[in-house]
Order: C-alpha cells, then structure tokens, then sequence
C-alpha cells in the first residue's frame, strides 16, 4: 500500500482549459492557476468559481476532484483551492489559500500556503503543511514568462503509520500569443530525485464562444485534448488525458464569473 501512495501521489488539479494544454500552469492565466502557479490568478477580474471533476477510464475507482474560488480586489487576488484524489481505500486531500499581488499590469507574485492529507484504510493518515511561490512576467504584449517553486523548504508528511515526502518541484515556464485566436505555452519542471519534464500545449479560440486544445509532456509521455465554451459569465471546459498506465482519464470542469 506505501508503494501505491508513492505512484499516486502529487496529483494536482489544474482544471480542463489547463489540463487539455497539456497541464501547462506556469505562464498561463487562468483560475486554476491557484494550483500551478498561484500569480496566473491575475487574468480574473470578477470573483469566479470553479468546480472540477474527473475520473479515469481503466480503472472506474480513481476520481479527482477540485473546487476552486479566487476574489480580486485593488490589485490584489485571494485564493482558496480544495481538490481531492484517489479511490475508496487511498486518497489524498490537498487544501489551500493563496494571495497574489499584481505590482503593475506586467508583474505579479502569489504565495500559496497548502495543507495536505494522505489517508489509507486499515494504515491510518498523516498530514503536513508546505508552501508554494510563483511569479508571472509579461514581457510585451505577446510574450510572458512565469516560474514557479512547490515546496521550496522539504516539508514531509510523517506519523508513526505512514511516511511520505511533500514533493519539492521546479518549474519555468513561457507562454506566447501568437495571434489574437492562438496561445502557445510551454514549460520544463524539475521534481527533486525525478527526470526533467517538459511539456508543450496550444488554445486554439476558433469562435468567440468556442475554443480546442492540445498538448504532449515528456516524462512520462502523455498526449492531451480538450475544448472550451464560454457564454457570458459561465464557462464550461471538457479535456482528456492519455496516461501511460492509467489509459485515458477525462476531466470536466465547471466556472462562474459572478
């Protein structure tokens, strides 16, 4: 069951317009930036709420789902994220608050505080807290940049049942407007005692209310899809994701700009 929660873990919900761009959370706003990179939650100018659900195919147990709530007011944004993932016998739980200041219109950090939970049948849990950083640099009017640490100070779970290590993860990212209907974004990400990951994804925003997605990462190599519609304040995102050795594993998510 210990191996289970190593392969499991550092599940992270990053909703469907993300996901569908192959998880690409670094230089991309958006308002599940909140769990990839806390200063992407500038692009929101109401108070929105999001909800996420997706579940895999191969094996009908395995469920993530997500809630996410961002507030802007002056030039400052506040988060709150709660997602949970797993099956009836093993589950994580991943909370958090974030708090972002945009400095201008180009440049803005967020910090995000997490609580997190492990949680295995007949093993018992354990918690433990981290923090994350991430800022976001727009370079001109089609260029931004955006990096992002999880867990810089190696917080870690630990209780006399069980024993896991909070993953401390580092990320670049850029994303690329390369029209006013297409957005490129890419990023390369380092998880301590893992291989470098790279990732590419695309938004193709064919109509005003009608955008497809695509994207690919490395390590391991995933291909993902997905689509967006968007009708006045609510936005309905769908993608799906192929994994190696949890087959495809689609994922809706739900958003309402108040």
């Amino acid at each position: 069951m210990f191996i289970i929660s190593l392969c499991c873990f550092a599940q992270n919900n990053t909703g469907g317009r993300l996901l569908g761009m192959g998880n690409n959370t670094i230089a991309v706003k958006d308002i599940w930036s909140i769990n990839g990179n806390p200063a992407g939650i500038t692009g929101l100018n109401k108070p929105t709420l999001a909800l996420s659900y997706g579940k895999s195919i191969t094996s009908t147990e395995i469920s993530n789902q997500g809630l996410a709530f961002v507030i802007p007011f002056n030039r400052n944004f506040a988060g709150l994220s709660i997602q949970r993932y797993g099956i009836t016998e093993y589950n994580e739980i991943n909370a958090g608050i974030a708090l972002t200041k945009a400095f201008s219109e180009n440049f803005a950090i967020g910090i995000k505080l997490n609580y997190h939970q492990i949680k295995i049948t007949n093993y018992g849990s354990t918690n433990g807290f981290s923090a994350d950083v991430g800022l976001m640099y727009k370079y001109n009017g089609n260029l931004t940049f955006g990096a992002f640490v999880s867990n810089p100070t190696l917080q870690k779970y630990k209780t006399q049942n069980l024993s896991a290590q909070i993953p401390t993860i580092f990320s670049l990212g850029a994303s690329y407007n390369a029209s006013n209907k297409i957005l490129v974004a890419s990023y390369i990400k380092k998880e301590l005692d893992k291989a470098f990951d790279v990732g590419l994804g695309i938004d193709y925003n064919i109509f005003e209310v009608l955008s497809l997605r695509g994207g690919l990462t490395a390590k391991s190599f995933k291909q993902y899809a997905g689509f967006g519609i968007r009708y006045k304040h609510l936005t309905f995102d769908g993608a799906v994701e192929s994994d190696p050795n949890l087959g495809y594993s689609p994922q809706i998510a739900l958003a309402y700009a108040f």
